[in-house]
């Protein structure tokens, strides 16, 4: 029992355990998502309430945290309460009522710069060993790789580290040593050994197939010729709660830094284990009205979060497309979504008769691999790759598109998009630098946000190397020879500029059509859930991982420019 106690102790970074802790604070877009865990056995509710502890209506979600049970001997529940609310973050509190009784609430805050696991406020000296001033505060396991993050009290001078695992002995980490503003905060009077304390580590793992527990794992270094050893306060698996894990290993991360930077790449075996490019999934079909036996075009639109924007499509597409000509096919990438999605299209079925296909997915898959899962049941020879928050302007959209297709030289076909003010949102892409992140090409949207008389144009169709891919038309032959979107980009961004590229070296040509304009929302079904840095710091591996591809391309482009 002493022993679990123990373990308990460091899971929670608390002298006395309790029977809960919080994993993340978050905010969406209209309030707030608290994710965290607690002992099935000894809790019989929690709920989020005001500082008054009158409760607010919030959605739970319950999962099993084996990783919880592996490390303490005791069946746990993973939460995640998400609130619609107009209160400050400081404004709420955790409430959890025991079994026996007992309330416990815990003040909350916003995920921090440096610590993605957040319980009222952390005493970090508390927290750090009792020989030396210091705490390995977490790690994360994916297949063949464990990362660990923490602070040391020794002014960045520790670089040499390695790993013990059930006594079995790894080295040569990749390694960031960085300020951490709250080491600084807490140890004010000790500023000499305060710089670059904070640590992160991946160390590469052969042949270990299971997740190990916080009592198998411990990191050793030197200080002052003395080694010292340090085990993590939890150990996550990287593939539970993907979105959790994925900001516990990047908000540490500042790339804004020219240090962090260039050891973007250390990262990236973390994310792509977390978020693995070789996803395969469950896909269930779903045929509404007859479809036509043999149709020109294939529609296929990702649905993610805004399941609604399928009712203005249909509508739309009911008004402006020829029902025998194409095959329009929804995959649903939110699979949380699907009975509410399935409601919808049997209502759609119904108000407007046109045909359709619904692809219902087991697991979130992220966009490029949504595509080429809808180009996979593809019947047509001409794809028409479609964004849901993309809403047609006029009639003859489509058979205008493919007038450019049928020239044999061209690759991919775009489109003018406006936002709903009739001003410019895509009308091609061009690569462009940041200065925060020098050696980095990221894709420029020229013209964006201008009114259209200010942007005339001469010709019709002009040929444009990058094109979004919130709308492309190009054959199902082509998009089939370069394998598709590259899984490799993360949660999107890239993968359309990376396809563009790829058909390019097919000897093809990209094309954009000013003259054809539709309505494009912008990524209103991502913004269901604020992106915060964590996000932004994705998008910055993803161009890491682009640049490095297409080097010498993306020199070419520039120097055209």
């Amino acid at each position: 029992m002493n022993k679990i106690k123990s373990v308990a102790r460091r899971l929670l970074g608390k002298p006395a355990p309790k029977p809960f802790t919080i994993d993340s604070v978050a905010s969406t877009v209209d309030g707030f998502c608290v994710v965290g865990w607690y002992f099935s056995d000894e809790v019989k509710n929690i709920q989020l309430v005001d500082t008054e502890k009158s409760p607010l209506k919030s959605n739970v979600l319950n999962i099993e945290r084996a990783d919880v049970a592996q490390a303490t001997g005791k069946k746990a529940t993973g939460f995640q309460l998400t609130v619609t609310t107009d209160l400050a973050i400081n404004e709420l509190l955790l409430l959890v009522e025991s079994k026996s009784g007992q309330q416990f609430t815990s003040a909350l805050t916003l995920m921090g710069e440096a610590v993605a696991v957040t319980q009222n406020d952390i005493d970090l000296a508390a927290m750090s060993s009792s020989k030396i001033k210091a705490t390995c505060e977490y790690a994360i396991y994916v297949e063949g790789y464990l990362f660990l993050a923490g602070w040391i009290l020794d002014g960045g001078r520790t670089n040499d580290f390695a790993l013990s695992i059930k006594n079995k002995v790894f080295d040569g980490a990749e390694l960031l040593r960085y300020t951490r503003s709250d080491v600084v905060k807490a140890f004010a009077n000790e500023t000499e050994k305060t710089n670059s304390a904070g640590f992160m580590l991946v160390f590469k793992l052969p042949d270990v197939q299971k997740m190990p527990s916080v009592k198998d794992v411990e990191l050793s270094f030197l200080i002052d010729d003395e080694e010292e050893q340090l085990s993590p306060q939890s150990v996550f698996n990287g593939k539970t709660d993907p979105m959790t894990n994925v900001q516990r290993l990047l908000n540490p991360w500042q790339p804004n830094s020219p240090r962090h930077l260039a050891k973007g790449e250390m990262l990236l075996p973390m994310l792509y284990g977390i978020y693995p490019t070789n996803t395969n999934t469950s896909v269930k079909v779903h045929t509404y009205n007859t479809l036509p036996a043999s149709p020109a075009f294939s529609i296929i639109i990702p649905l993610y979060g805004r399941i609604d924007f399928m009712r203005y499509q249909l509508s739309n597409f009911a008004r402006t497309l020829n029902a025998s000509q194409v095959e329009v096919i929804y995959v649903l990438d939110d699979p949380k979504l699907a009975n509410q999605t399935l409601a919808l299209a049997r209502e759609m079925e119904t108000i407007t008769g046109f045909p359709f296909k619904l692809l219902i997915l087991g697991k979130n898959v992220g966009f490029g691999r949504a595509n080429n899962i809808g180009v996979e049941h593809a019947s047509a020879p001409n794809l028409l790759l479609l964004n849901s928050d993309i809403l047609p302007k006029n009639k003859g959209w489509l058979t205008s598109l493919h007038s450019s297709l049928s020239n044999e030289s061209v690759g991919i076909v775009g489109a003018r998009l406006l936002f709903e003010d009739e001003t410019i949102q895509h009308d091609g892409m061009a690569p462009m630098r940041v200065p925060e992140y020098p050696g980095l090409v990221f894709n420029d949207h020229p013209k964006k946000g201008w009114p259209k008389n200010l942007a005339p144009y001469s010709q019709f169709e002009t040929e444009c190397q990058l094109i979004t891919a919130a709308c492309w038309m190009l054959r199902k032959d082509d998009f089939n020879a370069v394998g598709g979107f590259d899984p490799m980009y993360v949660l999107g961004d890239f993968e359309d500029s990376d396809m563009c590229l790829k058909i390019e070296a097919l000897g093809k040509k990209n094309v954009i059509r000013h003259d054809i304009e539709l309505y494009h929302l912008e990524r209103q079904s991502q913004n269901l859930v604020q992106p915060g840095r964590w996000k932004h710091n994705i998008t910055v591996l993803n161009a890491i991982t682009y640049n490095k591809k297409w080097k010498n391309e993306l020199t070419a482009m520039e120097e055209k420019v």
